[in-house]
């Protein structure tokens, strides 16, 4: 293992070796110049909603959010990690409102500083939360509603204050967003990390300012200690450590993709099964676009006599459930394999070997959004609000694919291949880590995998119905 951490390392490049970018970290306006922006926009795509078109196709609310953010959002989790947090408009207005300046440090806070309840702690929370919205995106049909739209962004807007005010730092993004666990997990596969230089530096460090502050910086909003952290799980980015650290002890670093997935050793439970339920909700909202679908669920309702919401919802909660228990029929064979593992160790450490391949499920399902349903925004930007704007002299532009049905597909097998291939490649590597040379147990789970594998890609040939 050591050998492994090793050759990792050797293969990392700190960026802050660079002056240039060591100044741009260390800058305390630079988390507010990519912050700005995007509260305008956010606030730009709010009044849209309210008062603008309710055409769905036409309003900048729902093509910007629901087909632009949310699809350019999944792909930057592959390749930046979580670049998104760094510049988050909800992030940003609950540190205005906590700390009431922009940028500068400041020593007190308009927050009572309570600290979060230890029983939620974890990812319990923001899965319900992720799970409601999810929901809440069928139901109330969000992505077809520039109105509703508008209400859930001011709604999240007003929870994040609230949060702000009450607890410490950022509690909401640690333990509340909705979206929190999937961002962190995923960002485990990406290119970068920001992480601590020397260990030994931390532990002979007496003053941790990192995690207490100074006059440069504020403590790790989200309670991470860089001098354990070893996977982007929490991090977010905003360079608060480099600013305080008074050794130079922060790198950030370029990287093999998948780096934390092969070389870390602390796993959680609540992670764990938090994969399973991502796995099981991209696959269900990729199923109900798909035309056999529409039967399916007609059929169920004529045979149930249910209505159509209530067999929705049921599907949708045993398609959240499914994974989780197939899962756990593959572990329960592996620790027939192996008997001196418990249970619970063995369904927690396979569990980050499914990331790769429920990150790239979740990408190409988004690619079909992106890449046929992308070009909207072009009339969009010329007539944001449905007043009968030509801004840019596009707003009669009708917009094709940019690529035809075969070849997005083609683009969709290739990223599932190379989800299949890092998840088997990261299995082995735990199997490897948690048994030595004996890795018969992670047969079950490669299983589970190929099987999950399969099914996708039969989804993904099916004939699509658009929800936007």
């Amino acid at each position: 293992m050591e050998n492994e951490k090793s050759n990792q390392d050797k293969r990392k490049h700190d960026l802050l070796q660079h002056d240039a970018a060591a100044s741009v970290f260390k800058n305390r306006k630079t988390q507010f110049v990519f912050q700005l922006p995007l509260v305008l926009l956010l606030v730009t795509v709010a009044f849209a909603g309210f008062f603008g078109i309710q055409n769905s196709n036409r309003s900048l609310a729902t093509v910007s959010i629901w087909v632009i953010w949310w699809s350019l959002l999944i792909i930057s989790l592959a390749l930046a990690g979580r670049l998104w947090c760094l510049m988050c408009p909800f992030g940003a207005i609950g540190d205005w409102v906590q700390r009431r300046t922009f940028y500068r440090k400041v020593n007190d806070t308009f927050s009572l500083n309570r600290k979060f309840p230890a029983k939620f702690r974890n990812l319990s929370l923001a899965a319900v939360f992720f799970l409601v919205i999810t929901w809440a995106d069928f139901q109330f049909n969000l992505v077809n509603s520039p109105l509703n739209t508008a209400y859930f962004i001011v709604a999240l807007l007003g929870l994040i204050v609230i949060i702000s005010i009450i607890f410490e730092r950022r509690s909401f993004c640690r333990y509340v967003c909705p979206i929190t666990g999937m961002i962190g997990l995923y960002s485990t596969f990406a290119p970068f990390e920001l992480r601590a230089k020397e260990k030994d530096t931390c532990k002979i460090c007496k003053e941790k300012y990192c995690i207490s502050g100074n006059e440069k910086g504020y403590a790790c909003p989200v309670f991470e200690y860089p001098g354990t952290m070893e996977k982007n799980t929490h991090c977010v980015l905003c360079t608060e450590c480099v600013k305080t650290c008074h050794r130079n002890n922060i790198s950030f670093n370029l990287r093999s993709f998948g780096g934390d997935l092969l070389t870390m050793t602390k796993t959680r439970a609540d992670e764990a099964l938090f994969i399973m339920v991502l796995l099981g909700v991209t696959i269900f909202q990729t199923l109900i676009m798909i035309r056999p679908w529409a039967g399916f669920s007609r059929d169920l309702m004529i045979a149930s006599g249910a209505s159509y919401d209530s067999v929705r919802f049921i599907l949708f909660i045993i398609a959240a459930v499914f994974p989780v228990l197939i899962y756990s029929i593959a572990i329960a064979i592996s620790k027939l394999l192996y008997l001196k593992m418990s249970f619970k160790d063995l369904f927690t450490g396979y569990a980050y070997s499914i990331i790769p391949l429920g990150l790239m499920m979740h990408l190409s399902h988004n690619t079909r959004h992106l890449l046929e349903e992308g070009m909207g925004i072009i009339p969009v930007l010329s007539d944001p609000f449905g007043f009968g704007w030509d801004l840019f002299g596009t707003s009669g532009y009708m917009p094709a694919p940019l690529l035809g049905s075969n070849n997005i597909l083609l683009i969709q097998w290739l990223l599932m291949l190379i989800g299949l291939g890092f998840s088997v490649s990261v299995g082995k590597n735990i199997s490897r880590r948690m048994f030595s040379k004996n890795d018969s147990s992670y047969f079950p789970v490669l299983i589970f995998i190929l099987l999950f594998f399969l099914f996708n890609l039969w989804i993904l040939g099916q004939p699509i119905m658009h929800k936007h």
